[in-house]
């Protein structure tokens, strides 16, 4: 959600989206942070930099699943209008 917030506002400047997984892999490990010091018990890890390294890892999974169906998606629309 917060990379399609970024994309709305960077709307015209395509090269900013580059900056998306940074983006959001920071993110990420500021959430991991904050639950493992609010709700400790939902990450279930012994000391912070993992609670960080999930939260990070979390991120780039959204990311990573966002383009692979970007790129499925395309690929469809691809074939479809070249048959």
């Amino acid at each position: 959600m917060v990379g399609e917030i970024y994309k709305a506002i960077f709307k015209k400047n395509s090269k900013a989206y580059k900056l998306i997984p940074i983006l959001v892999a920071i993110l990420g490990g500021v959430m991991g942070c904050l639950i493992f010091f609010t709700v400790p018990q939902l990450l279930e890890v012994k000391d912070v930099y993992s609670a960080i390294m999930i939260g990070i890892v979390s991120e780039f999974t959204s990311t990573g699943s966002n383009q692979l169906i970007k790129q499925i998606t395309k690929k469809e629309k691809e074939r479809i209008y070249n048959d």
